[in-house]
């Protein structure tokens, strides 16, 4: 009897040993996702002050594109799309934007620009230039009203966008959250409605050149 009791304890202990050698790497493999968890929150948190401060920033800055049919006044959004305005903005005051063209204009729908190949005599580069990096997109809920300042993309979204943007002349809802909106004309809609009025070829590009002279950013 002593001799079937000593087994069964010694048994019983063997098992308690696995059991509680078990529990124990499970704890630990629960404490390094609870440690790893915690640098992710805090990696994001990092992230998210560095996103701010750029949208705070940004807040209050304006531009002006000058074109030969005259001038556009722009508001941003970065409360919307921080990483699209900034993208604008520092290529605007580097003179990227400097004289490119309207390369794709189309009544009743908008004017497109910022592509870095109208600079030069090659119409048939025109539209597939942009810069070597590109940024994430950032659709949001604002709508693509008339006069509403976007950016253009190539059909795979994963490219992201690169420096080519559009201006709405009329309302375009089949672009909400497929584009991302991040401005809109404040002034000189007369300007982009000539603009989107001019002749243009098969391709959509004016026969005669519409030149974006410079971009002024300002507060």
């Amino acid at each position: 009897m002593f001799k079937k009791l000593s087994i069964f304890l010694f048994a019983g202990f063997i098992l308690f040993s696995c059991q509680s050698q078990k529990t124990e790497q499970e704890n630990v493999a629960l404490r390094k996702q609870v440690k790893t968890l915690k640098q992710t929150v805090q990696i994001i948190k990092e992230s998210n002050k560095r996103i701010q401060f750029l949208t705070d920033q940004l807040k209050g800055v304006k531009a002006r594109i000058i074109t030969n049919y005259g001038t556009i006044e722009l508001s941003f959004r970065p409360d919307k799309a921080p990483i699209h305005c900034f993208n604008f903005i520092t290529r605007a005051e580097s003179g990227y934007y400097d004289h490119t063209l309207f390369h794709r204009v189309i009544p009743g729908f908008m004017i497109q620009g910022g592509d870095p190949n109208t600079k030069t005599k090659n119409v048939q580069s025109y539209g597939q230039g942009g810069p070597l990096v590109h940024i994430p997109h950032e659709f949001n809920d604002l709508k693509h009203d008339r006069g509403v300042l976007s950016m253009a993309r190539v059909s795979d979204v994963s490219q992201g966008a690169g420096s080519q943007f559009f201006i709405t002349q009329e309302a375009t809802p089949q672009l909400d959250g497929e584009y991302t909106v991040f401005g809109k004309v404040t002034s000189g809609m007369d300007v982009v409605d000539k603009i989107a009025n001019v002749k243009r070829n098969k391709r959509d590009l004016p026969l005669k050149p519409v030149q974006i002279k410079t971009i002024e950013v300002y507060r």
